[in-house]
């Protein structure tokens, strides 16, 4: 009897300490480690600002670009995985939205209606679910995460594949460890996040800038120390390279963080809102054509937003318009929790 007593207490001991330290490997990210260390590798490391020079080349001044539409959306849970599991485990309780396979057509027709030249999605899915939700015509570029199998596009960006060239790309993992793919954040028991980055050139001329597009954590003990990785290695490029940035910095204009990650230290600051550059502001309503909307329009104004688009560098940008889209489905439903924003700006030398 003490002899089988003796051996379920060691087994139960050896059990307990397989436990611990199985938690200890997890919890100081073991699995993320073996990952980089023996399949996905570590994550590219950003360019130098003065990586991709804004000088005359062959007689291209690569301040010039054409015009550019940019927009920004946080779609809200645009994945078809998100859908079968709340269907399965919360009885298809979305918060009153409705299913992803039921809008995305919708949307689809909305960004179509645009035509935007760049995307930055936040909230989305694997990568059929990105490309689910921009028309097939003109065909985009999808820069997103991926490890295996595994998709993970929640800072999903896009671009016209006729109109850029892709030189370089990868993530900033939003944690102490940023070049570690999968992170977690500074407070760990939170959403994943990550600053998705890309540098494009279009194919028409030497005009080469950096477009980065993120998803700040909505808890505050990871917004603060998000927003100084942002500024010290995104909003810094803006110093040697034009540079647009979009996304759900869940940060409006008054906050200290939305200043920090935007260089307003800085005379002038190195990345500018572009509601503030545009001649036109529209805001798409449910009814009637979009409305003329001021400068200092309370409800639409960056200190009541989170959403962004952002522009820096030293080429000067001019900014014709910039529209928020706050139109519901067709029956009246929200499309997201989010309005997408649309901005139509120029570089020029």
């Amino acid at each position: 009897m003490w002899r089988w007593t003796k051996r379920i207490a060691i087994a139960v001991l050896v059990l307990a300490i397989a436990v611990v330290l199985l938690g200890v490997f997890v919890r100081y990210q073991g699995v993320q480690y073996v990952a980089a260390y023996t399949w996905g590798g570590f994550a590219n490391p950003l360019p130098a600002a003065d990586a991709y020079p804004t000088e005359n080349n062959a007689g291209e001044n690569p301040c010039a670009s054409g015009p550019l539409t940019v927009m920004t959306y946080n779609i809200f849970n645009g994945s078809a995985l998100v859908e079968a599991l709340v269907e399965r485990f919360a009885e298809g309780d979305l918060d009153g939205f409705r299913p992803w396979s039921e809008r995305v057509p919708e949307i689809r027709e909305r960004i179509a209606g645009y035509d935007p030249d760049l995307i930055g999605f936040q909230e989305m899915g694997a990568d059929a679910d990105v490309l689910a939700a921009v028309p097939e015509t003109p065909p985009y570029t999808l820069v997103s995460y991926r490890l295996g199998a595994l998709e993970y596009g929640d800072s999903a960006l896009l671009f016209k594949s006729e109109r850029f060239e892709l030189l370089d790309s990868g993530q900033l993992w939003l944690s102490p460890c940023p070049r570690l793919p999968l992170a977690y954040g500074f407070q760990r028991r939170a959403m994943i996040r990550y600053v998705n980055w890309s540098v494009l050139r279009e194919k028409d001329g030497a005009f080469t800038f950096l477009f980065a597009n993120t998803h700040f954590d909505n808890n505050g003990p990871n917004k603060e120390p998000s927003a100084t990785l942002f500024r010290e290695r995104i909003t810094a490029l803006a110093q040697g390279m034009p540079l647009i940035a979009t996304g759900d910095f869940n940060s409006n204009g008054t906050t200290d963080r939305y200043h920090r990650f935007t260089g307003a230290d800085q005379e002038p600051p190195l990345l500018q809102n572009v509601f503030t550059l545009a001649k036109k502001r529209l805001e798409a309503q449910t009814h009637g054509p979009p409305r003329t909307i001021a400068p200092t329009d309370a409800m639409i104004h960056p200190d009541r937003r989170i959403d962004h688009i952002l522009v820096g560098g030293p080429c000067s940008v001019k900014a014709t318009k910039w529209t928020i889209d706050a139109r519901p489905l067709k029956n009246g439903e929200h499309m997201s929790d989010h309005d997408a924003m649309i901005a139509h700006l120029q570089f020029e030398p």
